[in-house]
């Protein structure tokens, strides 16, 4: 007699399941289902059943094993989002391989420092293949692995299940092991569902690459659920909101700057997003003004917010009923703690903004730094990345900005977030973006890049702003751009933008 489990599709006595038996599982109850509808660049729908989807990742798993991958092995995967790819994931695991997610734009330099970290057995991508090590294109790999077996392979655990290559708004980039296996449990499960909104068999939008973190972990959730992924070849905020009201999705993960541009989009109405039961953010910052926005479109309790890092220093999840009880905040950890410190590292008094600090106590994740320091850590396991907030007597964590996006202008501490909210409060700013610029009389000049929907003016801009901050932090100088630069995980490079600035004169 089989074990009752959280996961409708577990019939096994654990709860924890590898990646390749849930998937087996699932395309047992509903073969001919669709797992993954695609929409590919030009706009023409391909749908993959469970049954299709399970029986080429076996395939291609078959193929790896044949090739000597295994335990122990990492595959690098240089892919877009596309049905292959996830296929090409689950295949990974099924070996007991290293799933290595990378962006298929990543420079030939930044590829040789990935391939010389993690010393690939295989690289599938699409484009330039690196010198020096085995590669396949997806076609290729299709063609090769056609007369295996569409039969699973002997189940096992993949550990280490993931490794992430993280440039952050750096440029750098990090390689990040996560020692874990790759699937899931009915606790791991129940967790997820409690701090994202997602439950079993909904209709899921995939909204960002599969190669950054937010939105790998809620496609690979989503599909342990049962959800059917629609899988967009372009995450335009106009294709996105499209896709929504076509396909009535029910589920989706962005992030803020997604947000923004889709209800600053002229064709935007909020019946366009009734289908939505759960919208979770994460990956930046989102201003209460565009929260209440939201909270307006969708009821509260189904807009969720996450904050978390690659690095796995910890969690926070918030609901929004909950959030208007603390508005602004990013919740609070389910498990561990946050402490806030000075630059001296003392623990601050609550509502006092330092750096914050996380600890998930004795449940840490077991985690490894490929090719960089590992993050020092206190005797209670408390690390940071440097990011800056406070909490309140209640133990929420409101999150400022990071460190290294503070500008210090004239002796005063200014968060780049701050000034960002308020200029994206301006009907006709659809994107903004706040650096500091090398100045003699200020130390640091504060530069606004801003991405305006009608033309705007400078003056117009400074008199907008000073209704809400106070005149040290208003931007001294304004660059109009037709869109703001971000990279495929939506993120701003800012020691980029500030290059590029300073080359035009700014």
């Amino acid at each position: 007699m089989s074990a009752e489990h959280f996961n409708i599709f577990n019939k096994a006595e654990e709860s924890c399941f590898t990646a390749g038996r849930q998937l087996a599982n699932i395309a047992a109850v509903k073969p001919d289902a669709p797992a993954i509808v695609y929409i590919s660049p030009e706009g023409n729908e391909s749908v993959t059943s469970w049954r299709e989807l399970e029986s080429l990742s076996n395939r291609m798993a078959w193929y790896l094993m044949d090739q000597g991958i295994g335990p122990g092995s990492f595959v690098i995967a240089a892919l877009t989002n596309t049905p292959s790819h996830v296929a090409l994931a689950f295949a990974i695991w099924k070996t007991g391989a290293c799933y290595v997610p990378v962006s298929n734009r990543t420079p030939k330099r930044n590829m040789l420092e990935i391939c010389g970290c993690v010393s690939p057995a295989l690289v599938v991508t699409n484009r330039s293949q690196p010198a020096g090590y085995k590669s396949i294109s997806t076609a290729e790999l299709k063609k090769l692995c056609a007369g295996y077996s569409g039969k699973m392979p002997p189940d096992i655990q993949a550990v280490p299940n993931l490794a992430n290559c993280s440039g952050g708004t750096t440029g750098k980039t990090k390689v990040i092991q996560q020692n874990m296996p790759a699937g899931e449990s009915d606790e791991g499960m129940r967790a997820w569902f409690a701090s994202s909104g997602m439950d079993f068999e909904m209709r899921q939008l995939l909204a960002g690459p599969l190669f950054h973190g937010a939105p790998h972990t809620a496609a690979f959730n989503g599909l342990y659920a049962g959800n059917t992924l629609v899988m967009p070849a372009s995450l335009k905020a106009e294709t996105v909101l499209h896709l929504i009201k076509k396909y009535q999705i029910e589920y989706v993960q962005m992030v803020p700057t997604l947000m923004q541009r889709i209800i600053k989009l002229p064709e935007f109405r909020k019946e366009d997003l009734s289908s939505l039961k759960a919208l979770c953010h994460t990956g930046g910052i989102c201003s209460r003004d565009l929260k209440l926005q939201w909270m307006e479109i969708l009821a509260p309790e189904k807009i969720y917010e996450i904050y978390a890092m690659t690095e796995c220093v910890g969690m926070t999840s918030i609901r929004g009923d909950e959030w208007l009880r603390h508005p602004g905040s990013v919740g609070k950890m389910a498990a561990g703690a946050i402490s806030i410190r000075d630059e001296e590292g003392r623990e601050l008094p609550k509502g006092e903004t330092g750096e914050i600090f996380m600890s998930w106590g004795d449940r840490s994740p077991n985690v490894t730094y490929k090719n960089v320091p590992p993050l020092e850590a206190d005797e209670k396991g408390f690390r940071s990345v440097g990011d800056m907030g406070y909490v309140d007597a209640e133990g929420y964590l409101y999150f400022a900005d990071r460190r290294s996006d503070m500008i210090v202008t004239g002796g005063e501490n200014v968060f780049a977030a701050e000034v960002e909210t308020v200029l994206k409060k301006h009907r006709n700013v659809v994107d903004a973006v706040v650096v500091g610029l090398p100045d003699k009389e200020w130390g640091h000049r504060i530069h606004a890049l801003v991405e305006t929907a009608r033309p705007v003016t400078e003056k117009e801009l400074i008199k907008f702003s000073l209704d809400y901050l106070p005149p040290y932090k208003i931007p001294k100088s304004f660059e109009f751009l037709p869109e703001i630069p971000r990279n495929e995980s939506g993120k701003v490079v800012r020691s980029q933008l500030i290059e590029e600035s300073l080359a035009k004169g700014f």
